[in-house]
């Protein structure tokens, strides 16, 4: 459409009653009505935040636990269950309640005879509005986002300037599940029987299984007869979208054509195509918050949520050779409030704001924290081996017989379908996935590459399709550190280092080689799916010849961001490992009544989005905390 088409079209509509305003601003603005509004941002501190900065600033320095290597990694206190005082209103606190810490809260809440479990998270309750999956991109840098972003580097993400690549991490009940594009995705079998190889026993496929199987509760009939691999019982709900759109056929049978697999990518097999998976149903999503706290929150007695609520640091008691964790600070509408934990503290805050907070605890690397002049209580590699899947997003394939586009009036009536049906474009997402393995592939059998496609700056409304070629098996590694200027209350400083190992950039280009193959296809030709490198082109990578690698490593470089599924900076391994943060039973070294329960433990990425391996880790903790205190 034309802007004069645009405007003509709002100005009947509005017909002098109300201002005329671009599209999406007036459709915004009717989906706020019907769903309400995302809220403003948590306001933790009110006027107080300069004297509670200078209160920070202004504790001393003190000195930091000194310790042997061979036994940095012990356990501490291990037989010291029942000796804190009997007074401290909580059995357990949870710390953040995203993906991981909605699942641990709800698990520890079903034993009736434990105290209360305290649940603290940094965001807002969930908003209506975030369930409905076609208006994902809206959430990103919204109220419900963190916000962060990575240290503006040369080399990657170069589309975005001086900016830097985005970070999206949920602030809000459900956390990144109540803001991601919901694709359920277990990775490979070989991932997790690498960890239990790397000398995390009990992390092996068959030991995890059925923590996935616990949690799935799988509606779609094709996929949920294979009983070994899927259940349907669990909580959380587990299947197709119900609205699809000419164009995620034409994709499917293109794979088809060139010789891929129909698979069930959560099965044996991940090696192929399918129309993905996803935590919704019948055009709802369904995030940790929907399936574990919501269902019990007002039934259970013994679970406390609160809300905007920033915790910024771990309460630590030394005595004589030990360590361990006794409560957490918080702040919460300008008032600072310390609680105390009878039994443990749960750290569930997410990949980047897990570290953040140990680090503020004086948990992390000795030389850095005594550079920002805090207190070291442990030194560990915490912030170190960050991760993330890279992704190469291209808008090349230019639609003419099937643009989704549509006309103001018929966009509303989408708005009408959904709200009285749950049918339409808002109930769907991101559709056709693909898994590839790359010719220098670390494990045979096993992709290294996926696909996806998605609508270029809309998943509803597009003439353009973006092809999304991503590095699912990245051997560069980062870190997180604290902000030397407000360690506290500042943005951690983020340093990914993407394509820092060569062969990243290797595998990201063998694979956008494979998937332009789409465009050979019959089945594209057919639907008049065309190939436009324009928008592509509007850069510096014009100045190299279209055909030679150093065109294709500039494409690489200008257009590769963040795929969001932030991992590994509380590494789980054995004690022999000089990178590990936690040990199998995801227990901090050096620390008792610690453990770190979300992404941040993650070795070493899955293969493919991160949401349902959380999940699965904060089921099987929530059986290890079990075991511990029954």
């Amino acid at each position: 459409m034309t802007s004069s088409n645009i405007t003509e079209d709002l100005c009947n509509i509005c017909d002098g009653k109300i201002e005329c305003a671009p599209t999406a601003i007036l459709l915004i603005a009717l989906v706020h009505t019907l769903y309400g509004h995302i809220g403003p941002e948590p306001d933790y501190f009110g006027k107080k935040k300069p004297s509670l900065m200078r209160q920070e600033n202004d504790q001393p320095s003190q000195g930091y636990m000194r310790f042997e290597p061979v036994h940095r990694h012990k356990i501490l206190g291990e037989d010291r269950k029942d000796d804190l005082d009997s007074a401290n209103k909580y059995d357990f606190i949870v710390v953040g309640g995203g993906t991981a810490g909605c699942v641990v809260a709800s698990r520890l809440s079903e034993n009736r005879k434990w105290k209360v479990v305290l649940l603290v998270e940094a965001g807002p309750e969930e908003p209506k509005m975030a369930l409905i999956p076609g208006l994902t991109s809206e959430f990103k840098g919204s109220a419900l986002d963190w916000q962060y972003s990575m240290r503006p580097k040369k080399g990657f993400c170069q589309e975005r300037d001086l900016k830097g690549c985005e970070v999206v991490q949920g602030r809000v009940l459900g956390g990144s599940s109540t803001i991601n594009d919901m694709a359920y995705m277990r990775g490979s079998p070989a991932d997790y029987d690498e960890w239990a190889l790397n000398g995390n026993e009990g992390w092996s496929f068959s030991q995890v299984l059925p923590y996935f199987k616990y949690s799935e509760g799988n509606y779609d009939k094709d996929i949920s007869k294979n009983k070994f691999f899927h259940s349907t019982q669990g909580p959380l709900d587990v299947g197709r979208y119900p609205f699809v759109d000419d164009n995620v056929d034409v994709l499917l049978s293109a794979f088809n054509e060139l010789g891929y697999n129909y698979t069930d990518i959560n099965g044996r097999n991940q090696l192929g195509f399918m129309r993905v998976q996803a935590m919704s149903y019948f055009g709802e999503r369904v995030s940790a918050y929907t399936a574990f706290i919501e269902p019990i929150r007002k039934l259970r007695t013994n679970i406390d949520i609160v809300s905007e609520a920033l915790v910024t640091k771990i309460l630590l008691e030394e005595k004589e050779d030990s360590l361990r964790a006794v409560g957490i600070e918080y702040y919460k509408n300008g008032t600072n409030v310390v609680v105390k934990a009878f039994k443990e503290i749960i750290l569930s805050a997410g990949a980047i704001n897990s570290p953040k907070i140990l680090m503020q605890s004086g948990i992390g690397p000795r030389e850095y924290l005594e550079y920002l002049d805090m207190k070291v209580y442990y030194d560990l590699p915490v912030g170190a081996n960050f991760h993330d899947h890279l992704s190469v997003c291209l808008p090349v394939i230019k639609l003419t017989k099937s643009s989704t586009i549509s006309k103001f009036s018929e966009k509303l009536k989408d708005i009408t379908t959904y709200y009285t049906n749950g049918l339409g474009p808002l109930s769907s997402n991101f559709q056709v996935i693909a898994f590839f393995e790359s010719s220098i592939s670390d494990i045979l059998g096993t992709p290294d590459i996926e696909f996806r496609f998605r609508g270029h700056d809309s998943n509803m409304y597009y003439d353009k399709i973006d092809i999304c070629t991503s590095l699912i098996t990245p051997k560069s590694r980062g870190q997180i550190v604290l902000n030397a200027t407000d360690p506290v209350f500042g943005k951690p400083l983020i340093y990914p280092n993407f394509l820092k190992d060569p062969s990243d950039e290797k595998k990201i280009l063998e694979g956008i080689q494979e998937v332009v193959k789409l465009f050979d296809t019959e089945v594209f030709k057919a639907a008049e799916f065309e190939f436009d490198p324009r928008p592509i082109l509007d850069n510096h990578c014009r100045e190299h010849d279209r055909v030679s690698e150093e065109f294709w490593s500039c494409i690489i470089r200008q257009f590769s961001a963040p795929l969001h599924n932030y991992v590994g900076t509380c590494k789980m391994g054995p004690s022999k490992d000089p990178e590990s943060v936690v040990d199998n039973s995801l227990r901090v070294y050096g620390v008792s009544n610690l453990r770190v329960v979300d992404a941040s433990i993650i070795p070493k990425i899955t293969r493919g989005a991160t949401g349902a391996p959380v999940i699965m880790i904060a089921e099987k903790a929530s059986d290890l905390i079990k075991t511990t205190w029954y």
